[in-house]
């Protein structure tokens, strides 16, 4: 008894440590899909790796298909009103409401059958409605911008400053980088961790990339003149409504715009973490030190992989429990690490 006693103790005392550590630090992520898993994909009450919405008003003509890797989304019917149009949302709001918003989405024009400005919109803004198909208002919107259709490939376009990138060859995958600034603070951040510059997003105010190359930097957000409201980055929407062809989407992330890791740091990202699955971010983690704990001090069996240099994928071999457990690790210099987690 006495030595069951002071092992939770010890993982108790970890865990209040950890909560402390990870309040501090956590990134929170919204939205992260890379399409390597099996759905579902969309759900009315989404986790950080669904939609919560995919609206296909003619699905004969326009549609969405999932494939092991991507996403892909097809017109083939050019006017919108026959055609029909393609939304994919997040119209469930963002929680926690985020302030700033670091967006990337890896994506390519796979095929373009006709040349069409404004083929595809993106927007980040607040209240979307799933069942109204209007353009939304300004009063709605923080920020958008648009992909067009060209012979040979497409373009993105920056809808404050009407600024446009160069022309991106068909089938050619480029990373979009959306970062949205609706604190009061100035917002730093780096296009990739291992970026060797920093860059500053103004308040009120949104940077837009394609790979390494600037589309517009601090545009003026809330189009219009529309008041400010501080869930005005809760929700997200891309809507493919002109043009024929076909658009894949590789991969996508949507998370606050705080730094990527700083060297040290260790979080569960995104926390609380679903039942499948727990993402440790973390640099320099020795694999088979890995290993995960209930609040009991029991271990769980586990799997786990590298994805990334600071990204660990652990899978449980059941399905846990709702609760808060503790994942602990070795980094190469052996000092032992721990985060705790609470799982839906």
């Amino acid at each position: 008894m006495t030595s069951h006693f002071f092992q939770f103790a010890r993982v108790f005392a970890v865990v209040l440590v950890s909560m402390v550590f990870q309040c501090a630090i956590a990134q929170t992520i919204y939205f992260h899909q890379d399409f390597l898993k099996s759905g579902p994909f969309v759900n009315a009450e989404p986790d950080s790796s669904q939609y919560s919405h995919i609206v296909q008003t003619v699905p004969s003509l326009s549609y969405s298909k999932f494939s092991k890797g991507f996403m892909d989304l097809v017109r083939t019917q050019e006017d919108s009103a026959t055609g029909g149009i393609i939304r994919v949302l997040r119209a469930t709001p963002f929680k926690p409401n985020p302030e700033t918003l670091f967006i990337q989405i890896t994506i390519s024009a796979e095929s373009v059958q006709s040349a069409a400005l404004n083929a595809m919109y993106f927007y980040v803004g607040e209240k979307f409605n799933p069942d109204n198909h209007s353009f939304p208002g300004n009063a709605l919107m923080f920020a958008k911008f648009s992909l067009n259709f060209l012979e040979g490939g497409f373009s993105i376009k920056d809808f404050a400053t009407q600024n446009t990138s160069k022309l991106i060859a068909r089938k050619k995958q480029v990373t979009l980088t959306w970062v949205l600034n609706n604190s009061k603070k100035l917002l730093a951040y780096k296009l990739t961790p291992n970026h060797t510059l920093t860059y500053n997003a103004l308040p009120g105010t949104y940077d837009l990339w394609v790979d390494n190359e600037p589309v517009s930097l601090n545009s003026k957000a809330y189009p219009g003149n529309s008041l400010f409201s501080d869930t005005k980055l809760s929700n997200f929407e891309m809507r493919f409504r002109n043009g024929q062809g076909k658009i894949r989407i590789h991969e996508i992330l949507i998370r606050n715009g705080s730094s990527e890791l700083k060297p040290g740091e260790a979080v569960v990202a995104p926390n609380p973490a679903t039942r499948k699955l727990v993402t440790l971010r973390a640099e320099n983690v020795e694999l088979k030190s890995v290993r995960m704990f209930n609040m009991w001090g029991r271990d769980v069996n586990i799997s786990a992989e590298i994805i990334a240099a600071d990204k660990i994928e652990i899978h449980p071999a059941e399905e846990l429990s709702s609760g808060m457990y503790v994942v602990s690790f070795e980094n190469k210099h052996h000092q032992k690490r721990s985060v705790r987690v609470m799982i839906e």
